[in-house]
């Protein structure tokens, strides 16, 4: 059963005459996630809402511990961390849509889907694909920044974009990174990043458990107005002509804007055998084709499109620049509790949602690093 609960905002819930009677009040917290402040309330497993200059160097390395093993080697202090909105807690990964998305499989989580996170997760399968259809004007620059730049977003965003204005030229870059009623600063920037970097290693994340019957699913929340939906149709129009690879590919994107909010179609999100493997589901559209393609196991875990990327910078803190790397992107998704029990179970429900944005750390020096590497502990 699908709600229209604004122009902007669309509920996708089990429809109310399958659902069990004792149940009723089990999906009645949903009209709570209509409120503009829960888009500003999130949840995640290292702590950001209470980040300050004491803290962030501690919190900021086990974020990118997670998010990339090899560049938390080369890590010499997280100093800026800046994501959509402020967080309690943040599920680290690299992809941030796909995983959000999964916890409707499986797990009895709401989910929060906005337009930005769709392109998002679309820009990162597309990447290597763009790049063979269109090719960069100029070579990619080191963007510099001072501390007081890097501490605004909006001011990083707008650098970012254009470096993927000078690389692509104007009409290009207004293709990858576009502008929804839902687009942040964060947002913009996430989608500069995920065209300018170099992708982050995609990690195990988790395993996934037996898929929850339709009715007990808890809401899913797609946010987007009607311009937006159209904004993306248009870009998929543009996109599929740039090459046949990215044709075949933005047909399957096409179709799920077609089918996203009926309540059937998260039914079909993915079939996992008895082995664990996942076979079949939409949300394998948004993996490369070649790597769905190839022989032996598909291992879901590690072959997704990594929406996490590295690009080198140099920040100039009062005295002479340094090096540093920003990583950015989808880094994760949200989770916080709902404030809702249900009256059966007992047991509170979550909301979860994607989340863009970057962190940027201080490198170690090559030497430094190179030393660590050769360390060898003996028994």
């Amino acid at each position: 059963m699908l709600l229209p609960l604004s122009s902007s905002h669309h509920l996708i819930i089990p429809n109310r005459q399958q659902r069990p009677k004792r149940n009723r009040t089990k999906h009645f917290y949903s009209i709570l996630f209509t409120l503009k402040n829960i888009f500003y309330v999130a949840a995640m497993n290292v702590p950001t809402l209470t980040l300050d200059s004491r803290n962030i160097a501690y919190h900021g390395g086990k974020l990118l511990e997670k998010i990339s093993p090899a560049d938390s080697r080369k890590n010499d202090g997280v100093f800026r961390i800046s994501f959509y909105r402020h967080a309690t807690q943040t599920i680290a990964s690299q992809n941030g849509f796909i995983w959000a998305a999964a916890e409707a499989f499986d797990r009895q989580s709401g989910v929060i889907i906005r337009v930005d996170d769709i392109w998002l997760a679309v820009l990162a399968q597309l990447k290597p694909f763009i790049y063979q259809a269109v090719w960069p004007l100029i070579l990619q620059y080191i963007p510099n920044f001072t501390r007081a730049e890097l501490n605004d977003t909006q001011v990083v965003a707008e650098r970012l974009c254009n470096v993927v204005n000078a690389m692509f030229g104007p009409k290009i870059a207004n293709i990858l990174i576009r502008h929804f009623s839902t687009t942040t600063a964060t947002d913009s920037g996430a989608a500069a990043l995920i065209m300018l970097g170099r992708d982050c290693q995609v990690q195990h994340h988790r395993r996934f458990d037996k898929p929850l019957e339709p009715d007990n699913r808890a809401p899913i929340i797609v946010v987007g107005d009607t311009k937006d939906w159209n904004t993306l149709r248009e870009t998929f129009a543009i996109l599929r002509t740039w090459s046949p690879e990215l044709e075949k590919l933005i047909s399957h994107h096409s179709k799920f804007l077609d089918e996203m909010l009926q309540r059937e179609f998260w039914d079909r999100m993915l079939k996992v055998e008895d082995n664990g493997q996942q076979t079949v589901g939409w949300l394998l559209n948004f993996f490369d084709p070649k790597k769905l393609a190839q022989t032996g196991p598909f291992r879901f875990n590690i072959e997704m499109p990594s929406a996490v990327t590295t690009i080198p910078i140099k920040a100039d803190h009062g005295q002479g620049p340094r090096n540093c790397t920003m990583v950015g992107g989808l880094l994760g998704h949200s989770r916080d509790s709902s404030g809702v029990v249900d009256p059966d179970t007992r047991r509170g429900f979550h909301i979860v949602q994607p989340m863009s944005g970057w962190l940027v750390y201080y490198d170690k020096s090559p030497e430094t690093v190179k030393t660590e590497e050769v360390i060898v502990i003996e028994d």
